[in-house]
C-alpha cells in the first residue's frame, strides 16, 4: 500500500455515521470530531485555562478513528445494560486501534500510538478536557434535533456526562445552561 494510500484510510471517517441527526440524515464521526474542534477552540480561548491547546487538537483528531473500524456506540437510555454495552464497545475499539495502526502511514502510526494511550490513559489534563469537550459537543448538538431527545433524562444524562465536565468550569457551566435550555423546551420525556 503506497503511503497515499495508508493515509487515505483516514478519510473512512467522513462515512462512520453517529446516532446524531443533521437535517434528513446521521452525523458523521468525521463532523463531530470538527465541531468538537471548533468547541475546544472556543472554550479555550473564554476560559483562559493553561493547557497545551495543539495536544488538545490532536487528541480530538485522532480519537474517533478507532470507529474507522469500531464503528459508533452511542449512549442510550433505552439500552438496559448500558455498562454491558460499553465493555463490548472498548473491546472493539481495542481490537480496531491495533487493526488501524497496521493501516496508517509509520509517522501518523507512531503519533496515532502516543495519543491512544494519552486518551485511555485519562490522566493528563489535555486528555480530560478533550474528552469532556467530545461529551459536551455530542449534546451541543443535539439541541437542534429534539425527537432524538425520547426516552432521555436529566438524571440520565448528568449520571453519563457530569464526571467529564466536573474539573473545568466554564464546561461545567455551559452544561448547566445546557440542563435549563431542555427542560425549558420540553426536551425531557417520562
Amino acid at each position: 500500500m503506497s503511503s497515499l494510500d495508508a493515509f487515505r484510510t483516514i478519510y473512512r471517517l467522513k462515512s462512520i455515521s453517529r446516532f446524531a441527526t443533521v437535517d434528513d440524515r446521521h452525523e458523521s464521526a468525521a463532523e463531530h470530531s470538527w465541531s468538537s474542534l471548533v468547541l475546544a477552540d472556543w472554550i479555550i480561548n473564554e476560559s483562559k485555562i493553561d493547557i497545551d491547546r495543539l495536544r488538545v487538537y490532536e487528541l480530538i483528531m485522532y480519537h474517533d478513528l478507532v470507529e474507522i473500524h469500531a464503528g459508533d456506540t452511542p449512549i442510550d437510555p433505552d439500552i438496559k445494560d448500558q455498562h454491558k454495552t460499553e465493555i463490548a464497545q472498548l473491546k472493539r475499539e481495542e481490537d480496531a486501534f491495533h487493526k488501524l495502526i497496521k493501516e496508517l502511514p509509520i509517522s501518523l502510526s507512531k503519533k496515532y500510538k502516543s495519543l491512544h494511550a494519552e486518551d485511555i490513559e485519562y490522566k493528563s489534563l489535555e486528555s480530560r478536557f478533550a474528552k469532556a469537550i467530545e461529551q459536551l459537543d455530542a449534546e451541543l448538538h443535539e439541541m437542534d434535533y429534539k425527537k432524538d431527545w425520547a426516552g432521555w433524562t436529566e438524571e440520565f444524562l448528568r449520571k453519563k456526562k457530569t464526571k467529564y465536565f466536573k474539573d473545568f468550569p466554564l464546561i461545567m457551566e455551559l452544561f448547566e445552561e445546557e440542563i435549563k435550555y431542555l427542560h425549558k423546551n420540553g426536551f425531557f420525556t417520562k
